[in-house]
Formats: C-alpha cells, structure tokens, sequence
C-alpha cells in the first residue's frame, strides 16, 4: 500500500440472554512499533469457543492469547504465513490441553483473523465466526462458514448432486475448528487492497444467527464503530440472545482521517443476465442442430458439421450463462481446493448496503417493543435521556434522515438495556 490508513475500531462481547458465562473471545492488537508495520499491521480476533461450561471460554481464550503473541513474534517476513502458522499453534495448544483432561476432551473453538498492514488486508479463519467488509453499497462476507451446510452446498453446487445429508438437522454443525484434532486447516486470504472508508466487522454466530448481512452492513456503514458494536449485539440480544455475541468493528480512514469512500469498479459484480437469455441460446443451438441434421442428410457433411459443432458450442454457452447468473443471485463462488494460493478475490455472500423502508419500520419496532417490556417489568433507566433520544429519533425519521433517527433509536435501545435485569 502507498499510504498509511488511520482506523477507527470498537469492540463489544456479550454474554446473552439464556447463557451463565459468556465463551466467545476478542482481541485488537495494534501494532508494537512503526518500523513492523509493513510486514505486520494490526491484528483483531474474534473466537466462539464450544465444548460446554467454562471449556469453551478456554477454547476461544487459548486461541486469541496465543494468537497474538506468536503472530508479532514470528520470523517470517510475510504476514499470511505468520498468521497461518500463529493459528496452527493455537489449534496443537487447545488440543494439547484437551489431551491431558478427559474433561476438555474435543475442547474447540472457531476463530476469524483480520490483519490490517502496509501491504494490504489479510484474512486467517477456520469454523463460522464470519469476517465482513462494507464498501460503497455492499457488503461481502469475506470468510467461508466451515459448516456442514456451507460445505454441502458448495459440494452439491459443483457436483449438481441432491444433498447427501440433512441439512436442516445437521447444517449448523462445523467442519473445522480449532483444538478437537491435533492439525486444521486454516484458510488464509490475501493480502487485498483495503480503500478509505471499508468497514472491516468480524462477529460470532451469536450476531449472525439474528441480523442480517444487509443490516448488519447498514449499521457498520452509517454509526459511528461503538455505537454501531453495542447496536449490533442490543439487536442481538433483543431478538432472542440465546448465544453469546461478539463483534469487532474496523472503519479505514486515510492519513486526514477522510473516510470518504470512492466509487469503485475493481470487486463489483458483472451484470446479472436476464432469464431469456438461457433459453434463447438453447433454442438457437436446437436449430443449428436441426439445420445440420438436414444437411447431413442432403450429403452436405462440411457445412453440418460446421453447424453440429456451433450448435454444441452454443449448448455450453447456455449452461455456463445460466450457472454463472444462479451464482451471481446467490453471491456465492466456487473455491479454490488449494488455499495457499487465490487467484482471483470475491466475496462468499454479498448484500446490498442502503435503508430501506422495512430496516427503518424493524427498528423502531425493536425499541416499541423494549420500551413495552421496560416499562412492564419496571427497569430502573434515565428515562429523561430515553425520551429525549426517543424524540430526536422520531423528529430524524420524519424527516427523512435516516442515519440520525438509527443512530437515536440505538442510542434510546441502548439506554433501556441499561436498566434491564438479567
């Protein structure tokens, strides 16, 4: 990269709503000194631990501590091989650790890697905790969900194969994860080019089981990065929080801590095809087709095959067209089996990042909601800042302005929380 970005970053971990302790790990490591920058940049670490009371908060604390201190102390002068190998020893300590305790035994935990330097934006992940980028409108989930679900379909995308399991009852379990078995595989991306105003977020599966990539990319984009950590895990908990929620917040901004984001062409989609186009290729290969036949039979064999060949290749032209337009609906891409090496970045979901009329009507009915119970179960709260919030809020989304009236609303949520008793 030429230029050194200023970031703004936050961070928010919550227990939950039906948990006692709370087994998700973070971490924002800057870095140590000027001069390793280049080659190392900061490091944010998020960790969903699993494997029960107390052994899951282990998990996920093993990893991050572990992580960060290798990956700063590592001699390698490229990043993604310290980041790979920070988090192969991550996964042999937990396993050790299970090993010697029958209780800790299969011990694990997912973990997402960011790394922020000046050669650019590298990601390290293994299991679900998912890491998001929002830049312009979008926002592209960046790591893959190492799931049973995840996995199959891709598979049954590549194979055309009907689902060889039950998804619907086995879809959330991980395929990989670090600590149940003595190695893992990490996939490890970039580096990447990282422009001002990207919003970098890495959660848990506590926060994506209840928002939405849209809403979480609206939030990220248009709040400042800790009120829009402590909206993103309010929702969570608000909707349910039957898991713990954890997310990290990263905004770039450039040496004037100008956030302004530029439009850019380099990671947006191509145009989606419309639906006519498939079967209008196929019907024109059926005629070439035909066309040859005929004149095959009339003893005109160079111009039928020239026909058969053109028809063949026309049939292959429809398919492609129609596999490329289903992936461009779902935003999802075919990997590379070896992840050393990716050619070409893209993004495994995307989303469209903008307000809408639902987003606005779903919030302001989260805090009537809130309110209602608040006032029920008699919270003890400022309730003078809460309608004054509450105010500016319903003032802002009458008039249209709809960052300010989310702001509020999270802001009037938030203040509600504070009084709650769990």
């Amino acid at each position: 990269m030429h230029w050194v970005p200023k970031l703004q970053y936050a961070f928010r971990s919550d227990v939950g709503m039906k948990r006692q302790n709370n087994e998700d790990n973070c971490a924002i490591a800057l870095c140590p000194q000027d001069a390793m920058w280049l080659n190392r940049g900061h490091l944010f670490i998020v960790a969903d631990g699993m494997g029960g009371h107390e052994v899951g908060e282990l998990a996920s604390k093993t990893a991050v501590d572990t992580i960060r201190h290798l990956y700063f102390k590592s001699s390698h002068e490229q990043a993604r091989i310290a980041i790979k190998e920070a988090m192969d020893e991550a996964n042999a300590a937990i396993y050790d650790i299970g090993a010697k305790n029958r209780e800790f035994k299969r011990m694990g935990t997912t973990c997402s890697s960011l790394i922020i330097s000046g050669e650019g934006f590298i990601i390290g992940h293994v299991g679900d905790s998912r890491i998001y980028r929002v830049r312009d409108e979008r926002i592209d989930q960046l790591s893959f969900d190492h799931t049973v679900a995840s996995e199959n379909k891709l598979r049954n995308r590549r194979t055309q194969s009907a689902p060889n399991v039950d998804v619907e009852k086995f879809g959330h379990v991980l395929t990989r994860c670090l600590g149940p078995d003595p190695k893992v595989k990490v996939d490890v991306e970039g580096p990447y080019e990282y422009m001002p105003g990207d919003v970098y977020i890495l959660c848990s599966d506590g926060v994506t089981k209840y928002l939405s990539d849209a809403e979480i990319g609206i939030i990220a984009k248009s709040l400042p990065v800790a009120e829009a950590a402590k909206f993103i895990v309010n929702l969570a908990n608000l909707r349910g929080g039957a898991d713990n929620s954890t997310v990290v917040l990263v905004r770039v901004s450039d040496q004037d801590g100008n956030s302004k984001q530029p439009l850019t062409k380099e990671y947006e989609l191509p145009p989606l095809l419309p639906k006519w186009v498939q079967p209008l290729l196929l019907s024109f290969a059926f005629l070439c087709i035909l066309a040859a036949g005929v004149l095959s039979y009339q003893h005109w064999a160079i111009p039928a095959a020239g026909l058969g060949i053109l028809g063949a290749i026309i049939v292959i032209l429809a398919f492609r067209v129609g596999r490329d337009r289903e992936r461009m609906i779902n935003a999802e891409y075919d990997l590379d089996d070896d992840d050393t090496s990716t050619v070409f970045f893209r993004p495994y979901r995307t989303a469209a990042v903008r307000f809408t009329q639902a987003f606005m009507e779903q919030i302001q009915g989260s805090h009537q909601k809130l309110l209602e119970t608040a006032k029920k179960k008699s919270w003890e709260y400022n309730q003078q800042k809460h309608d004054a919030a509450q105010k500016k809020a319903e003032q802002a989304y009458a008039e249209k302005k709809y960052r300010i009236a989310t702001l509020e609303w999270a802001n009037a949520i938030d203040i509600l929380y504070s009084g709650m008793v769990r």
